[in-house]
This record gives structure tokens, C-alpha cells and sequence, in this order.
């Protein structure tokens, strides 16, 4: 039997989705909205749990939290979350923040391995390695995306700006950017980025004791 109306599971589902909206701005308050969104047995129809997941990763990782914000992505793809070039990305990512190098080199290690030709995983890893200073890092797999980009064609549109980031970089490291792959780059067409969509389809919703919702009904 229903512990709740289907009526008052509406309007509480209202009164969470009006509080993750009015928390935006206000990262803590955020995660307690995300939270309390989680928690909820009727979130389950009601939201999307892997985007409540993905979003709690981002805003813990925000606040610092990075085991947190490791734990709740772990948790979203179990609930189907994606994101190019795939969520454990940012967990190779928060391992960098946290200091935990061995980690992050790691896990970008294992995506590359999945996936040799990604250079949306390419230009994650520069990134990040960039803003933690470790530029020599960042050159090695900027030059590695930039030399697969070429060598297909730049299909994801994505030479132009892994040959900036890798010029920001060799520039930091006192190296002088203007070599043959950077002319390589500039003189492919400039063309927006596109990013490729892939997540996958939403997991079927399972009927709720809570408040007596069915999906076939």
C-alpha cells in the first residue's frame, strides 16, 4: 500500500525541484538540494537519477570534495551517466586536484586503453594537467590528440584548439610552440568543436511503493 498520495508525492517532487533550482547559485545548499532530491523514493520517477549524480559530482568536486564528488560519479554511471569522453575522466581529474598522481595518471591510463583514438580524452587530460602546472604532462597528451585529430581528419573539429592549448603550454615550459605539428594545425580549416553525444538510453523506471506510482499507468 502507498505511504503517500500520488497528489502529495507531486507536489514534494515540485518543492525539491523548485529547491535544486533556487540553490544553483549557492554550491553547499546545492548538495543538500541534490541530496534531499536522492534520498526521496519518488526522485526515482520523478527525476533523472543519473543526472542528479553527475550533477552532485560536479558540485562536490566544486566545493573540494573530491572524494565525494568521485563517490557520487561512481554512483551515476551505475545509474547510466556519460559524458565525453566518459565520466571516470573527472575522476582521473579529481585524483589530480587531490594530489593523488599515481591515480589520475592511472585511470587516464585505463580510458586510453579503451579508447587509443579519443581525443576528447586527449584534451580533458591536457586540461587538467595543465591547471594543476604540470605542463610537460600536458604537452605529451595534447601533442598525442593533435597528431590523431590530423591524422583523421579532425572529425570532432578539434585541432585548432588542442594546438592552443599545446602552444599554452610549451610556451609555459619555456619551449618555443611554433613547430610543425602547431603549422599542421593552423592550417586546417577553424571550425567550432562538436561534441558527440553518446550517452546512453535512460534506465526503466520500476513502479514506486512510496506512492503507488506505475509507469504503465
Amino acid at each position: 500500500m502507498a505511504v503517500i498520495t500520488a497528489r502529495q508525492s507531486a507536489a514534494e517532487m515540485a518543492a525539491l525541484e523548485r529547491q535544486l533550482s533556487e540553490t544553483e547559485r549557492y554550491p553547499a545548499a546545492h548538495v543538500d538540494a541534490l541530496r534531499a532530491a536522492l534520498v526521496h523514493p519518488c526522485s526515482r520517477h520523478a527525476f533523472s537519477q543519473r543526472e542528479l549524480w553527475a550533477e552532485l559530482a560536479r558540485a562536490l568536486g566544486g566545493l573540494g570534495d573530491y572524494d565525494g564528488a568521485i563517490e557520487a560519479i561512481e554512483a551515476g554511471i551505475e545509474h547510466g551517466a556519460w559524458a565525453q569522453p566518459h565520466p571516470r575522466a573527472d575522476v582521473a581529474e579529481w585524483h589530480l586536484l587531490a594530489g593523488r598522481h599515481d591515480q589520475a595518471e592511472a585511470t587516464y591510463a585505463m580510458l586510453r586503453e579503451q579508447s587509443p583514438r579519443n581525443v576528447w580524452l586527449c584534451n580533458h587530460a591536457g586540461l587538467a594537467y595543465a591547471d594543476v602546472g604540470e605542463h610537460a604532462t600536458a604537452v605529451r597528451w595534447l601533442t598525442e590528440g593533435l597528431q590523431v585529430a590530423l591524422a583523421d581528419g579532425d572529425p570532432e573539429r578539434l585541432a585548432s584548439q588542442l594546438a592552443d592549448l599545446r602552444s599554452k603550454s610549451m610556451i609555459e615550459l619555456g619551449a618555443d610552440p611554433d613547430d610543425e605539428l602547431t603549422r599542421a594545425a593552423a592550417a586546417t580549416p577553424k571550425r567550432a568543436a562538436t561534441h558527440p553525444s553518446t550517452s546512453p538510453p535512460p534506465a526503466p523506471v520500476a513502479p514506486c511503493e512510496h506512492c503507488g506510482y506505475h509507469p504503465d499507468r
